[in-house]
Protein backbone atom coordinates (compact mmCIF):
# COMPACT_ATOMS: atom_id res chain seq x y z
CA UNK A 1 0.00 0.00 0.00
CA UNK A 2 1.47 3.32 -1.06
CA UNK A 3 1.31 6.34 1.20
CA UNK A 4 0.80 9.87 -0.01
CA UNK A 5 3.44 12.35 1.04
CA UNK A 6 2.35 15.55 2.85
CA UNK A 7 3.68 17.61 -0.07
CA UNK A 8 1.25 15.90 -2.45
CA UNK A 9 -1.69 16.74 -0.19
CA UNK A 10 -0.95 20.46 -0.30
CA UNK A 11 -3.69 22.48 -1.97
CA UNK A 12 -3.32 24.37 -5.21
CA UNK A 13 -3.87 27.69 -3.43
CA UNK A 14 -1.17 26.80 -0.91
CA UNK A 15 1.30 26.08 -3.68
CA UNK A 16 0.33 29.27 -5.51
CA UNK A 17 0.76 31.32 -2.35
CA UNK A 18 4.23 29.93 -1.75
CA UNK A 19 5.46 30.41 -5.31
CA UNK A 20 3.93 33.77 -6.17
CA UNK A 21 3.73 35.27 -2.68
CA UNK A 22 0.05 35.95 -3.29
CA UNK A 23 -0.48 37.21 0.25
CA UNK A 24 2.12 39.95 -0.20
CA UNK A 25 0.67 40.96 -3.56
CA UNK A 26 -2.84 41.21 -2.10
CA UNK A 27 -1.61 43.24 0.84
CA UNK A 28 0.24 45.64 -1.48
CA UNK A 29 -2.85 46.10 -3.66
CA UNK A 30 -5.04 46.65 -0.60
CA UNK A 31 -2.71 49.20 0.94
CA UNK A 32 -2.25 51.02 -2.38
CA UNK A 33 -6.03 51.21 -2.84
CA UNK A 34 -6.51 52.53 0.68
CA UNK A 35 -3.81 55.18 0.28
CA UNK A 36 -5.20 56.28 -3.08
CA UNK A 37 -8.75 56.67 -1.75
CA UNK A 38 -7.48 58.24 1.48
CA UNK A 39 -5.54 60.93 -0.37
CA UNK A 40 -8.37 61.64 -2.81
CA UNK A 41 -10.90 62.14 0.00
CA UNK A 42 -8.64 63.99 2.44
CA UNK A 43 -9.56 67.53 1.33
CA UNK A 44 -13.29 66.98 1.83
CA UNK A 45 -13.11 65.40 5.30
CA UNK A 46 -13.74 67.16 8.60
CA UNK A 47 -11.12 67.46 11.32
CA UNK A 48 -12.64 64.71 13.49
CA UNK A 49 -12.77 62.24 10.59
CA UNK A 50 -9.17 63.03 9.66
CA UNK A 51 -8.04 62.43 13.24
CA UNK A 52 -10.00 59.18 13.42
CA UNK A 53 -8.56 57.87 10.17
CA UNK A 54 -5.01 58.71 11.22
CA UNK A 55 -5.58 57.06 14.61
CA UNK A 56 -6.93 53.90 12.97
CA UNK A 57 -3.93 53.67 10.65
CA UNK A 58 -1.58 54.15 13.63
CA UNK A 59 -3.43 51.48 15.61
CA UNK A 60 -3.18 49.08 12.66
CA UNK A 61 0.61 49.58 12.46
CA UNK A 62 1.05 49.14 16.21
CA UNK A 63 -1.13 46.01 16.21
CA UNK A 64 0.86 44.52 13.35
CA UNK A 65 4.11 45.10 15.25
CA UNK A 66 2.74 43.47 18.41
CA UNK A 67 1.53 40.43 16.48
CA UNK A 68 4.99 39.98 14.97
CA UNK A 69 6.77 40.43 18.30
CA UNK A 70 4.59 38.15 20.40
CA UNK A 71 4.11 35.22 18.02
Amino acid sequence: MATVSPAAKESFLGKLTETVYLDYALRAVGIAGFVWSFLNAWHSLGLGVRAGMLASVAAWFVGERFSRIYR
